[in-house]
């Protein structure tokens, strides 16, 4: 089924309409039945009151005695009436009267309609249901404000309202609201519950007193005072702005409020209970079970006695009056919020809350101090007041007053702008638009919640400084005072799940934690407050981090559920390395702290918990202050320079040990792996030695009985300890302490300390002064022989002494001999015989030398027969050589050697080679070894390239030799002219380290300085390189780049000489048909082209290449193209690629100077051919563009020749004389950026005008226009291209009005200018801009104008778009997208200066009546006879005028007797108003009721004239005072006000006037929506907001018309524009009406009679000038007469004659100034 169709069919139905019926009482049955909380009505006044600005409440329950309990005898004193009052009483009425603001007309209004809402964004109320809500408990409430009053009352299911005018004597500034009780069976409520309420009201709104009554009992009483507030700043590290983005918070500021409280103690009181006292009362009266109402609280349970209060304990009635008094301190942080919404999201929101959302709200957050305070807890003995204040045991959200929804978090947050639901007693998280709207403020709240954080941080770091006297380094003594307030924060600041809603807390949570850019907070820590990235969490007992801030332990443990949240977000850790690392810098350890840090570490170490690097960085920073040293190492150690541990099993305590052993004390209780781990190691035996030797002589290290080399008894200690552990060192370490004791005294003999190979063991008993060992015991023999005690006399003492004379023999049998001693040689002797010549030598083909010369054993040969055949210096030995024989073996050992060298093979093979005598025989020889013997001898290991004697063939040279570095491998090598390796040799060559290929660094250098010259060579050398690519590297790659080897050949004579040599970057490989004839293509084969590759050589050229080519040689390319477009397709790719090429600075310059740009020039068309073609079509109007189009010739030029066109205008002038850049914007662009000028910046303008009109308000209004307009065109360009904003226009700019302009346009340096009729040109000197305009100036002529001094280079649209923005109307461009808020709200801002200035007239001219009065007194004081007349003015008694008058100046005309008539009838007369409409206005027409219908006025709502003031009487007789006149007419004036709905109602209504019969006062029915804004905040009105779109973009030129004129017109009287109004009816007779001051003026009247003639300042506009005038003064009379009597026509006439005047002088300043000889003025 088509719904929609049915739908409309069914509206299309001529059936009747009917209206939708409500039941009053049960649609508000229906709103009480979602207020189910409790304190539901109070909350509901207290919030009214906060929104009328009150400051004061107070809250009185009235009660009546109860009819079944007496008052006990006796009870006289205070406390006994009270505490019988609040058991038994019930109540009579609630009245609450606060000191806001009294209601205006719209909280009356609202007041009778159900769920309009308050529509002011800033108030609490948004639902408009809360005011009914009193009528849970009262039948008819009724309200008294101001100067009005208003009762409430049924009649039957319908809620009817009155309102009464009070009297003076009535009236108060107090707003009271009267609420009697439906019954008066309702007890007391719970006094605690209700002041504990009240308490939590006072929190955030703006009441600063309030006060509880019961009877005349005081019971309660709250003040609140705040603290002056001072702004916070926001922490850089806090991001302001939600998840969203829809808020962001934009101050933060802090205040303290106090709020003090003082209470009877019958607040607390809890009655026993006694439920026998109180059970006939029950019985007697059932009625008094009742449910408790919600005015008084929550309902009671019946079945529990101890919900009504019981007789109280006989010591109780003496204190129930007393009075206890408490204050308490709050924390308020109040934040202001900006949001950021969309159109839709404001409609949305707008629609479910009934007022938009604000553009700035506020946000406190509230937590309660620490107060070291016992008052508070005294005071809450007598009722606990402040208990549900102070947010310690859990916060709440606030809306104005508390909801049931809990923050999480000990502290209270107020977001008035938060949407709760209906019963405002949780937030609304259900309705899409409204849940992100409440999830996006408390988000902000969380954010602020964050701030107020950082900011008690901030605090109480400062409260800490103070408590450490300026000291840098903060305490935890420092920090104890403040731990408690500390404790109090966190605790604050602990977020645990919200109720009802755990989403609440939930996004609060987030929002606190998330909204910071770095991941830490701050702490308080034992060195101060911290963020918690510098704070840790320590294990107890360990004295040695006192230097890292950490969390006091008390801290940690009474907030641990927030410690526990730092821990699981990872926002703080526990103690690490670097922490600890810091500490031992910081400070020394003490002897105890040793031992903790070494265990820690230890302990740490073996877990695997720190790693080496780590320990060892610790132990670099440690340093200990030892207390009690062991030695005279001193008090401070250095923890980083240990090295070792002593272990007392190797090393005994006592001894001396180096610096770099931990001592004993502090190891001793630790086991050898745990020392082990940290990287310490055992003191071995070695270094100890070494150490001890080392410091032998230095008594500040070793005293001398200590010192191994002196002291005999020191080395009998010594020397046993080494002799113990000798067997269990390493052969290295035997070795290296043999070497360290060799060499010092460290062996006691007989003759004293001795060094080992000076001593002899005790047997040695050869000679008498040997120095034999004494005193040693327990030292093993093979300790003392390793260490060069000797067994046996050194050889050369044998010698001296037993071979002194000659007695050496032969050296064989010397061999022999010494060969049979070996073992007992020491090895400082055997190194005497090798460096003893004792051997003669033997050479092949050379005989032996006599006498026979001795050499060293080390420079002969085993004397073998090939080592002969290499003519080598060998051995002479009879008979034959064994070498494993003993001697030998000996010799071997002296150094006998068994293979030559790899010098001396060379040698030989140099030696064997050289011409002209070649020996080739021991060259092949020498050869043969070589190769024999390579491996087994080691040759390989030799580096040949040291060898600098040539000794190997040439395949290309036989006559000559070269080393391995002088020649190559590879055959190309010879193309670059270098020696080969002989082809036989070249097997044999790795062996000798010839290398395959010369290097490549050379191999440049030589095609550098020989490039080829034929293509063959080319080819071939370049395949040659292409093997050696792989050598070719980053370093060689810009030099072959830039080298010109490649020879470039004549296309087809490849075989001919090369034209040129050009370098990689400079050719291409392959052919190209487009940039063949402009760049070098070259192709030497795949393999060669490899190697340009490698070199740099591309495919085609880059943009830069193709760059620098054009600015070389621009001619050249064009004649090849030999097209425009072409060239011009390859200045777009260049103009792409503009950010590469302004990278290269040289290129760039050069191309601004080159001559490489394409510009063209216009050759107009030939005349005639545009006559003749103009004949062959007489019936065209005008050419076709192409027709008007001359010939355009191209031409290269520079950049500053080619002009780029930026006007058009100026480009029609002179296209014919100017070279104009391609009209594209990349290639403007490009040409600009390259220095091209603006055609712009070449025309030179001379302009001339006429004199300055009289009347400079057009221009004014234009230059408003213009700096209105530029903010917003200047809003949508980019920054870069704005030359001056609109401050700047607005400081620099005027506009002047003139009767004509001529403007001459000239290209600058060319004898070439046009002339041409101006209505706007700008000129300027010193940066002082004139904008001259002519009276109707054309805006693009203006825009164009403007446009070149607000942008830098101006598009052709931009004053199109300039055009349009001054053309169209705010709020049109609103309509289209245009952000024109500012504008409106500066527009808004002088709308309250002119009405500042309005008011000050009108006080001028009140002080000029009062003159006139005290003038007008005294010239009457002696004519007392006369009768005083009182003025017109009354209502509803009709005066009694008479027609003669005592001033007879003015004639009555007609058969009327009212004697201003002839007055008006003239003036109608002169101006030729002809209109009835006028005459009817003036209470001329004697057809006015004609065709009027009577209404019932009583069953409709009051007519539209709401002012029935008994105003002033008219004169029954006599002459009016003029001073009272103008007096009422002044009053009429002020008593003008702006209309502030959004629409208007009014029935229809006749009132019979009495003095005449047949006269009835008719005020037609109007029903009109506000629709927009028109122009000086004059608003319009409509019958249909449907229509209004339509009919507002038709006639937007006239209803700006209209509104201007109303503007004037209503200046005459010092009207705020405001309160005049425009509407519009099609059908009707009404031309304006009067409602509560604002007056209503109808278009259609002006738009019939006036639109199409009054647009100028001529007759026709004066006509309609004084047409609206006179409008205004008949409804201003309305303001004193309602109806349209004899007395307002009295003030309609008062009101022509007094303002005819100033009429006059307007209408003349509105007129056309007389015409003036033209002359013109240079601009």
């Amino acid at each position: 089924m088509d719904f929609n169709a049915l739908r409309a069919r069914t509206l299309r139905s001529g059936n009747d309409e009917e209206a939708v019926t409500v039941n009053t009482r049960a649609l508000i049955d229906k709103v009480l039945a979602r207020y189910s909380g409790e304190w539901t009505v109070l909350r509901e006044l207290l919030q009214n009151a906060a929104d009328a600005s009150a400051t004061k409440i107070t809250i009185k329950f009235e009660t009546v005695p109860s009819t079944t309990v007496p008052l006990p005898a006796g009870a006289s004193s205070d406390s006994a009436l009270l505490k019988h009052t609040v058991q038994n009483h019930t109540l009579r009425r609630l009245v609450v009267t606060n000191n806001g603001q009294p209601f205006n007309e719209n909280d009356w209004n609202r007041l009778k309609r159900i769920a309009e809402g308050n529509p002011d964004e800033t108030k609490i109320g948004a639902f408009g249901v809360g005011f009914y809500s009193t009528f849970a408990d009262c039948e008819e409430p009724f309200i008294s404000s101001g100067a009005e009053a208003m009762a409430f009352y049924w009649k039957n299911n319908s809620l009817f309202t009155r309102r009464l005018q009070l009297s003076e004597a009535e009236t108060s500034r107090d707003t009271n609201f009267v609420l009697d009780y439906r019954d008066n069976t309702s007890p007391v409520p719970p006094l605690l519950p209700l002041a504990q309420f009240l308490a939590n009201s006072l929190t955030f709104v703006g009441l600063e007193n309030i006060e509880l009554w019961i009877d005349n009992w005081n019971v309660l009483t709250l003040m609140k005072k705040t603290s002056p507030s001072y702004e916070l700043g926001i922490p850089r590290d806090i991001e302001p702005k939600t998840s969203e983005g829809f808020m962001k918070v934009t101050k933060v500021s802090k205040e303290i409020a106090q709020i003090d409280g003082q209470w009877m103690a019958i607040i607390g009181w809890k009655a026993s209970k006694d439920t026998g006292l109180r059970s006939h009362a029950q019985d007697a009266a059932p009625s008094l079970r009742k449910f408790f109402s919600r005015l008084a609280g929550v309902v009671p349970d019946e079945t529990n006695p101890s919900s009504r209060p019981a007789t109280p304990m006989a010591n109780d009635s003496d204190v129930l009056a007393t009075k206890f008094s408490a204050t308490v301190f709050l924390n308020v942080n109040t934040a202001t919020i900006k949001t950021f919404t969309g159109q839709k999201f404001n409609d949305e929101l707008e629609r479910a809350t009934k007022k938009p959302p604000p553009k700035y709200t506020k946000l406190a957050v509230l937590t309660a101090p620490y107060i070291e305070d016992s008052s508070l807890a005294k005071a809450s003995a007598a009722g606990d007041v402040f208990g549900t204040v102070l947010p310690t045991k859990g916060g709440k959200i606030f809306i104005g007053f508390p909801t049931h929804q809990t923050t999480g978090l000990s502290a209270h947050i107020s977001a008035p702008s938060v949407i709760p639901t209906v019963e405002r007693e949780s937030i609304d998280l259900n309705a899409r638009y409204v849940r992100t709207w409440n999830m996006e403020m408390l988000r902000a709240a969380g954010i602020v919640c964050r701030i107020a954080w950082s900011t008690e941080m901030q605090e109480l770091q400062e409260k800490i400084r103070r408590q450490a006297s300026g000291r840098t380094k903060i305490r935890m003594a420092d920090v104890n005072p403040f731990l408690d307030e500390a404790i109090t924060i966190f605790k604050n600041f602990t977020y645990k799940e919200s109720t009802p809603s755990a989403a609440i807390g939930q996004l609060l949570e987030d929002a606190f934690w998330t909204c910071s850019k770095k991941a830490s907070i701050e702490v308080v820590s034992t060195c101060g407050v911290l963020p918690t990235n510098d704070v840790r969490i320590a294990p107890k007992d360990l004295t040695f981090m006192a230097g890292i801030p950490i969390l006091p332990e008390r801290l940690a443990t009474e907030a641990s559920k927030l410690v526990a949240k730092l821990v699981d977000f990872g926002l703080i850790t526990e103690v690490t390395v670097s922490d600890i690392n810091l500490a031992l810098e910081s400070s020394p350890l003490s002897t105890i702290q040793v031992g903790e840090f070494l265990g820690w570490l230890t302990k740490q170490s073996t877990c695997g918990q720190l790693e080496k690097v780590t320990i060892a960085n610790l132990l670099a920073v440690a340093v200990v202050n030892d207390d009690e040293p062991e030695t005279d190492r001193g008090q401070i150690l250095q923890l980083g320079d240990i090295k070792h541990f002593l272990n007392p099993s190797r090393t005994p305590v006592d001894f001396p040990v180096p610096p770099s052993v931990m001592p004993f004390k502090f190891t001793k209780s630790m086991s050898k792996h745990e020392l082990e781990s940290i990287g310490w190691e055992e003191l071995q035996i070695v270094p100890w030695m070494r150490w001890l030797i080392a410091e032998a002589g230095n008594r500040q290290i070793l005293p001398e009985h200590q010192d191994v080399t002196r002291s005999s008894d020191f080395s009998t200690q010594l020397l046993p300890l080494l002799s113990k552990h000798w067997d269990s060192l390493s052969q290295s370490s035997k070795s290296s302490l043999v070497d360290l004791l060799s060499k010092h005294t460290i062996v006691p003999t007989k003759f004293g300390m001795k060094k080992p190979g000076d001593s002899y063991f005790p047997n040695v008993k050869l000679f008498d002064d040997l120095a034999t060992i004494k005193g040693l015991s327990n030292v093993k023999d093979k300790f003392l022989i390793a260490i060069g005690v000797r067994k046996t006399v050194e050889l050369g003492m044998v010698f001296e002494r037993l071979l002194a004379k000659d007695s050496r023999g032969s050296h064989v049998d010397l061999i022999q001999y010494l060969a049979s001693v070996r073992d007992d040689i020491p090895g400082s002797e055997m190194q005497k015989l090798i460096n003893t010549p004792i051997c003669p030598r033997q050479i092949k083909g050379k005989e032996e030398e006599v006498p026979a010369k001795l050499y060293k054993v080390a420079e002969l040969f085993e004397p073998r027969p090939e080592l002969r055949d290499l003519n080598l210096p060998c051995l002479s030995w009879p008979g034959l050589f064994r070498s494993g024989s003993p001697e030998g073996r000996f010799l071997s050992i002296l150094g006998l050697r068994t293979v030559p060298t790899v010098e001396e093979l060379l040698s030989i093979l140099a030696s064997a080679g050289k011409m002209p005598q070649p020996d080739l025989d021991l060259r092949d020889r020498a050869l043969a070894y070589f190769l024999s013997h390579h491996h087994s001898s080691g040759y390989g290991a030799y580096d040949y390239a040291k060898i600098t004697v040539p000794f190997l063939p040439l395949e290309n040279n036989s006559s000559k030799l070269a080393t391995p570095s002088q020649c190559f491998i590879d055959d190309g090598a010879a193309l670059l002219g270098f020696d080969i390796l002989k082809r036989d040799w070249v097997p044999h060559a790795m062996k000798f380290g010839i290398r395959q290929n010369p290097p490549i660094e050379l191999c440049i250098n030589i095609l550098s300085k020989r490039p080829p010259t034929r293509y063959a060579d080319a080819r071939i050398l370049f395949t040659y390189f292409a093997t050696r690519l792989g050598e070719i590297t980053a370093a060689n790659m810009p030099r072959l780049n830039e080298m010109n080897f490649i020879p470039i050949f004549s296309k087809g004579k490849e075989k001919a000489a090369p034209k040129l040599h050009t370098s990689p970057r400079n050719c291409f490989l392959g052919e190209s048909d487009v940039f063949g004839e402009i760049f070098h293509f070259v192709d030497f084969g795949v393999e060669a082209n490899s190697f340009l590759v490698k070199c740099g050589s591309k495919q085609e050229p880059s943009k830069v290449e193709i760059a620098q080519i054009l600015v070389r040689e621009p001619a050249r390319i064009s004649a090849s193209f030999r097209n425009a477009e072409k060239y011009l397709a390859l200045l777009r790719s260049m103009a792409d690629s503009m950010k590469i090429l302004k990278k290269n600075k040289e290129l760039f310059a050069e191309m601004k100077r080159a001559p490489f740009l394409l510009a063209s020039r216009e050759i107009p068309a030939a005349q005639a051919s545009i006559d003749k073609s103009a004949a062959r079509d007489e019936d065209q109007e005008a050419l076709d563009d192409e027709d008007l189009q001359g010939i355009r010739e191209y031409q290269l030029c520079s950049a500053q020749d080619a002009i780029i066109v930026d006007e058009y205008v100026a480009y029609n002038l002179f296209k014919t004389d100017i070279l104009a850049a391609p009209q594209e914007e990349i290639l403007e662009e490009f040409y600009y950026s390259l220095g091209s000028p603006l055609l712009s910046s070449l025309v030179e303008e001379f302009s001339k005008h006429g004199p300055r009109a009289p009347d400079q308000v057009p221009a004014d209004r234009l230059r408003k226009q213009i700096l209105e307009r530029s903010t917003l065109f200047l809003h949508e360009q980019s920054p870069d291209t704005i030359k001056h904003d609109a401050k700047w226009l607005g400081n620099n700019l005027t506009v002047q009005l003139v009767s004509t302009i001529s403007l001459r346009r000239s290209l600058r340096d060319r004898n070439i200018s046009h002339t041409e009729k101006r209505s706007a040109v700008l000129s300027g000197t010193n940066r002082q801009f004139t904008l001259w305009i002519t009276a109707k100036p054309d805006l693009y002529q203006v825009s164009q104008s403007l446009i070149h001094i607000l942008l830098t280079r101006p598009k052709i649209h931009s004053a199109i778009t300039f055009e349009m923005l001054l053309k169209t109307d705010l709020l049109e461009l609103r309509a289209r997208g245009f952000n024109v808020s500012r504008i409106l709200r500066q527009k808004a801002a002088e709308a309250r200066l002119a009405e500042n200035k309005r008011q000050q007239q009108l006080e001028e001219q009140r002080k000029q009546i009062e003159e006139e009065e005290k003038a007008y007194a005294a010239s009457h004081q002696n004519s007392s006879q006369h009768q005083r007349h009182e003025l017109p003015g009354g209502f509803p008694e009709s005066p009694n005028q008479h027609a003669e008058s005592s001033n007879k100046a003015v004639v009555a005309s007609g058969d009327d007797s009212r004697s201003g008539r002839g007055i008006i009838s003239n003036l109608s007369k002169q101006f030729g108003w002809g209109n009835r409409h006028v005459q009817s206005m003036l209470g001329n027409d004697n057809e006015t009721g004609r065709g009027q219908q009577l209404a019932d006025s009583k069953s409709g709502p009051p007519p539209p004239y709401q002012y029935n003031q008994q105003g002033p009487k008219p004169q029954e007789d006599g002459v009016v005072a003029p001073h009272r006149l103008r007096e009422n007419l002044l009053n009429a004036v002020k008593k003008t006000r702006p209309h502030n709905s959004s629409d208007i109602f009014s029935r229809g209504e006749t009132n019979v006037l009495t003095e005449t019969k047949s006269y009835c006062d008719e005020h037609p029915a109007h029903e009109l929506v506000f629709v927009a804004d028109i122009k000086h905040g004059i608003q319009m009105y409509m019958g249909s907001a449907n229509e209004a779109s339509a009919f507002l973009r038709e006639h937007s030129v006239g209803l700006t018309a209209f509104a201007t004129l109303l503007n004037a017109v209503g200046d005459i009287f010092n009207l705020n524009p405001r309160t005049l109004n425009i509407f519009m009816e099609p059908a009707g007779k009404t031309i304006a009406f009067n409602r509560n001051g604002s007056i209503f003026c109808n278009y259609r009247y002006y738009h019939d009679l006036h639109e199409r003639t009054a647009t100028g300042r001529g007759t026709d506009y004066a006509e309609a000038f004084v047409y609206w005038w006179v409008i205004l003064c008949h409804e201003l009379a309305h303001n004193l007469v309602a109806d349209h009597s004899s007395d307002h026509s009295f003030y309609t006439e008062g009101f022509v004659a007094q303002y005819f005047g100033r009429v006059m002088r307007a209408i003349a300043q509105a007129a056309p100034p007389p015409p003036e000889p033209q002359r013109l003025i240079d601009i």
